[in-house]
């Protein structure tokens, strides 16, 4: 391993242990619209983005895109605007559980919402749907480059992290920053919540 890929590796470790909602209380960028919600799995999942636009319901895209992932990559679709058609179901979920993959999220719908909760995969998207996207071959969508995804621009190689708050995507620039400091605020939360539950006064708890 290079030791670029180290050092990444680590800062994936750190995030690993950070709750999605302290990072929010360091970064006001990089938070996906709440409407892109968790559908399936549990815990929070942090790892590299891979993405793909898809344009004109190409489910061929998607097919493209999920032999491009690397295992622990989390896939991140944008629609173009379609929160009609499901890009996402249960052979494609199996098929990006079966490339290593960690999670996907989707600026649209999803579909086989039942096979995709006893999957491994962790799903985020903004609800589910019967309509599906079809096999087009068309021209217009594109792998691994910059996307918006619920009002985030997110590239491939920045770091997603997703839980059942919701999801963010930093750069890896952005990541290493915030990182310390929202560890050390959940370090502390616990203390600070025992002496809430304590009783002991909020003044001196709220404003300090």
């Amino acid at each position: 391993m290079t030791p670029a890929a180290t050092e990444t590796e680590t800062l994936l470790e750190r995030l690993r242990g950070v709750t999605v909602p302290t990072i929010g209380h360091f970064l006001e960028d990089g938070f996906l619209d709440p409407g892109i919600a968790r559908l399936a799995g549990s815990g929070t999942v942090v790892g590299p983005a891979r993405t793909v636009r898809i344009a004109g319901n190409d489910a061929i895209a998607m097919n493209q895109a999920i032999l491009a992932l690397e295992p622990g990559e989390i896939l991140v679709v944008s629609m173009s605007g379609d929160h009609r058609h499901a890009p996402l179901g249960a052979v494609t979920a199996a098929a990006i559980v079966a490339r290593g993959g960690l999670g996907v999220v989707v600026d649209g719908m999803v579909t086989d919402v039942a096979d995709l909760r006893a999957s491994r995969l962790a799903v985020h998207a903004r609800g589910t749907t019967c309509l599906t996207t079809k096999r087009h071959y068309g021209s217009d969508s594109e792998q691994g480059a910059p996307v918006e995804c619920g009002g985030v621009r997110v590239a491939t190689g920045d770091l997603v992290l997703a839980s059942d708050d919701g999801v963010a995507s930093l750069t890896r620039d952005a990541a290493a920053g915030v990182v310390r400091p929202a560890q050390e605020s959940d370090a502390a939360e616990p203390d600070l919540l025992r002496r809430i539950r304590a009783g002991e006064p909020l003044e001196g708890i709220l404003v300090h």
